[in-house]
């Protein structure tokens, strides 16, 4: 079995709000840039072909070292996989998966042209439109939200500046894009949303459209949203949740924890009677590793199937990578994971990463998080944590 393949390289393209261009939303080293570049002239550049072509030949591409670390420690199940899995379940009806076509047990093609004669093809935008954002998560920074420009003048960080284009700005044709993402910032909260919502709401494809969005919960979209929705193929509407109650307004900056369950509730509600997929996305992280199942808990007891809630390893930065954390602190976490109740996939990949050894020491994480509890002007609510954390 091939373990590099990824159909995303093939199919997709992820844009940031600087409009660099990623193979998809973990952290990699831009491709290219849409400001120099078309869209189409990149997506066809020999830069993508050498990345399908390692890809093709099980070799390792540079930027996918996470899905690999994910591959080993979680029995072979990682965003890669995941890709590959859902394609076959949703998309498209013009492309030949390469597994069906039996080569990955055999010898790879050396043609980076697999799908039986069709080329690569753009058929999903997932676009980070602006960095606006209502809120400052500590898994962020000012690329991705406006509200971390501050923070990070005070910890003596150049911040990224406002990147907020239109959306005829980044040089697609999105009446004619199968699939689009809205990433943020936060898609509720900016105009580009908006934008594409008039776009799509009377064009002659809004029928075939899939459409998916990352919010932070604390925003509903407009009703114009609301009635495209009701007009699409398929919604796939993501809603990121890190902790249960005052820990998620602690980690999410800005948030409210009531607003959140009533936006969630109305979303669960819309979700039962409509072309939704409804689903949860969770950092792994020190603030959170230990308290999981209770937030897990309450989601299915709201509604939300346990296969629903997607957990994402903290890789950066690193001082929320759950590696880093004491010696102590990570025996107490095995120790719990060995007998609470969550799905075993997900207790094997927090034992598997926690054990690895730290990359930073723990006092750096320490201190970055002091240092923002005095920005912010917040008390740190993880007594078991803030242990560790009281450094002199």
């Amino acid at each position: 079995m091939n373990k590099t393949y990824c159909i995303l390289p093939w199919v997709h393209m992820h844009i940031k709000p600087n409009k660099d261009v990623h193979l998809c939303s973990r952290k990699s080293i831009p491709l290219g840039n849409l400001n120099n570049t078309s869209p189409e002239e990149l997506f066809n550049s020999d830069i993508m072909n050498d990345v399908r072509k390692k890809m093709l030949d099980g070799k390792c591409v540079e930027g996918c070292e996470k899905c690999y670390h994910e591959d080993k420690i979680n029995n072979g199940q990682s965003l890669r996989t995941f890709m590959n899995n859902w394609f076959s379940k949703y998309l498209f009806e013009d492309v030949v998966l390469p597994w069906k076509e039996g080569f990955l047990n055999t010898t790879a093609p050396t043609d980076v042209n697999v799908f039986n004669g069709i080329k690569p093809k753009i058929k999903w935008v997932a676009l980070h439109a602006s960095n606006v954002c209502n809120l400052a998560c500590r898994g962020c920074y000012s690329l991705l939200s406006t509200k971390w420009r501050k923070d990070e003048e005070k910890l003596g960080i150049n911040p990224y500046p406002l990147q907020n284009s239109k959306l005829d700005d980044f040089g697609f044709n999105f009446s004619e894009i199968e699939f689009i993402t809205m990433y943020g910032g936060e898609p509720f909260y900016m105009k580009q949303n908006d934008e594409l919502s008039s776009l799509l709401i009377d064009s002659k494809t809004v029928g075939e459209k899939i459409l998916q969005y990352f919010t932070n919960g604390m925003i509903l979209p407009s009703q114009e949203t609301f009635e495209l929705w009701k007009k699409i193929k398929k919604l796939h509407l993501i809603v990121s949740i890190d902790s249960y109650s005052k820990e998620n307004d602690y980690f999410r900056h800005g948030s409210k924890w009531e607003t959140i369950v009533d936006n969630l509730h109305l979303y669960i509600k819309e979700s039962t009677n409509q072309n939704w997929e409804l689903r949860i996305s969770t950092l792994i992280n020190i603030y959170n590793v230990h308290k999981l199942d209770v937030l897990h808990n309450w989601l299915v007891m709201q509604g939300i199937p346990s296969s629903n809630i997607d957990y994402n390893l903290a890789i950066y930065p690193q001082e929320l990578d759950t590696r880093n954390l004491p010696s102590k602190f990570k025996e107490d976490v095995i120790a719990k994971y060995k007998t609470i109740n969550l799905p075993i996939n997900l207790k094997n990949m927090v034992i598997e990463h926690i054990q690895l050894e730290p990359n930073i020491d723990f006092l750096a994480s320490a201190a970055f998080s002091n240092k923002l509890d005095e920005i912010r002007n917040q008390e740190n609510p993880l007594p078991e944590l803030k242990v560790y954390m009281d450094i002199k």
